[in-house]
């Protein structure tokens, strides 16, 4: 078993304000989780990612606040206690357009 603090992991701000921080990944050289990406997100309000369409497919857990996502021209919208999933390859635009920040815990899993 492992235990990953979150006061002591690296915590990154991207261009475009997100601030993402991967508890779980291969390139942590962790044994287990073949595969399998674990994260925390936080967007503040105002913040939008840029169209990503990932090689795995995409779990989340929003925390609180609201985050929407565009996928295929349909605005999506995920609150407090909902999770989420987008299918590997499917290109899409997450946004906080709300008042207040959105923390979210996500999962990439390969499916291959």
């Amino acid at each position: 078993m492992f235990v990953v603090p979150y006061d002591k992991q690296a915590h990154v701000v991207r261009p475009d304000k997100v601030e993402m921080t991967d508890f779980f990944s291969l390139a942590k050289g962790l044994p287990g989780g073949h595969g399998v990406q674990m994260g925390f997100g936080v967007f503040q309000s105002g913040t939008q990612a840029p169209p990503a369409a990932h090689e795995q497919d995409e779990y989340a857990f929003v925390l609180s606040g609201t985050l929407k996502s565009r996928v295929r021209g349909e605005i999506f919208e995920a609150k407090e206690g909902t999770a989420t999933f987008i299918p590997v390859g499917e290109e899409h635009v997450s946004f906080n357009d709300g008042a207040e920040e959105c923390r979210l815990v996500w999962l990439l899993v390969d499916v291959r």
